[in-house]
């Protein structure tokens, strides 16, 4: 396996993984339906590493009835 296809299929698993956190952000916090348009949802995908931090603490203070911003 060349180094440039290993690089392709970890950043297409990194944004594949940010995209699913972030629609599960879409849904906990009550996101209106056209959020996945702003910077926010997009800036979810890429930092997603850091915002599970936040998230996993909403969701044990909140529970599952979600928090919304």
């Amino acid at each position: 396996m060349k180094k440039s296809s290993l690089l392709s299929n970890i950043g297409i698993g990194y944004f594949m993984i940010g995209f699913i956190i972030a629609i599960l952000f879409a849904f906990y916090y009550r996101w209106p339906i056209y959020s996945f348009l702003s910077p926010g949802f997009y800036s979810v995908i890429f930092t997603w590493p850091y915002q599970m931090i936040g998230f996993i603490s909403d969701l044990l203070l909140y529970g599952l009835a979600g928090k919304p911003i």
